[in-house]
């Protein structure tokens, strides 16, 4: 059977940009390698994916680039990143070199996403409800419901753009209101829980795939439930050992009877 990441060829920044009122762009996450394979597999346009810091991201980077060969790959900045643009370009390079494809930033300002555009980074930006400003909207909630916050993500969606921005995740924010800014600007939209028009959806793949038991936002897909599948098999196992079921003949390895009797015979007896 011929390997699925050959037959698969990676889309570039041109190709994705492209897409635009083609098709819906696809993403998801992965923080590790056969999540990865498993949404190049099922043929994921791109991959967002990132840790606790700079080494933690470089370390997941690698395990999802080993994963998805084929795969764009994006991933955000570390907060020190957002003190100055030097620090900025400088961490942006470092992820790149890792593995990333796109820099995605959640709150960075305009124009520090300027001064990478200008240097030739791709830069996915964030608007709607951001998870980092969560106190400042009272906890999670939808973003754009009145005129007047409506009108503020449209415009940090100008902004963006202005920046030289090629993508912006557009977080929580009323459908309509979603596919009117998206008919609006060049940047592709990424839509998590604004609505079928916008330019692709982004879901996280524990959002889909059923791998924790807590909150599933509205906008969750859930297809499989993992979590569950994980704890019967991992149950089984424990029963299994418990009960002496397992390990079984074909789980062991063997020796000859000879050489046995003369492992046995250089023994001392036991105590």
């Amino acid at each position: 059977m011929a390997d699925p990441a050959a037959q698969k060829k990676k889309l570039t920044v041109a190709s994705l940009l492209a897409l635009k009122n083609i098709r819906q762009v696809v993403l998801t996450t992965a923080f590790d390698e056969w999540t990865a394979r498993a949404a190049e597999e099922a043929g994921v346009d791109m991959i967002l994916a990132w840790g606790e810091n700079l080494e933690h991201t470089k370390f997941i980077l690698a395990a999802v680039r080993k994963g998805a060969p084929n795969t764009l790959i994006g991933s955000g900045l570390p907060h020190p990143a957002y003190a100055s643009e030097e620090n900025c370009l400088t961490l942006a390079g470092e992820i790149r070199l890792a593995g990333t494809d796109i820099v995605y930033c959640s709150g960075l300002v305009p124009d520090k996403f300027a001064a990478m555009a200008r240097q030739h980074v791709p830069c996915c930006g964030h608007v709607g409800y951001l998870p980092c400003n969560n106190t400042w909207l009272g906890g999670p909630r939808a973003v754009g419901k009145s005129h007047e916050e409506a009108k503020r993500v449209y415009n940090e969606v100008m902004e963006l753009e202005k920046s030289g921005c090629i993508a912006v995740e557009m977080e929580c924010v009323p459908a309509k209101v979603a596919a009117e800014i998206s008919k609006r600007t060049k940047m592709l939209v990424f839509s998590m829980g604004s609505g079928p028009d916008c330019d692709g959806q982004f879901i996280f793949s524990e959002d889909i795939l059923g791998t924790h038991r807590g909150h599933y936002p509205r906008h969750a897909y859930k297809k499989a439930n993992l979590m569950d599948v994980a704890v019967d098999a991992l149950k089984s196992f424990t029963d299994d050992v418990l009960s002496g079921a397992y390990p079984e003949k074909k789980h062991s390895i063997g020796m000859k009877d000879d050489e046995y009797a003369k492992f046995m015979a250089s023994l001392p007896l036991p105590p």
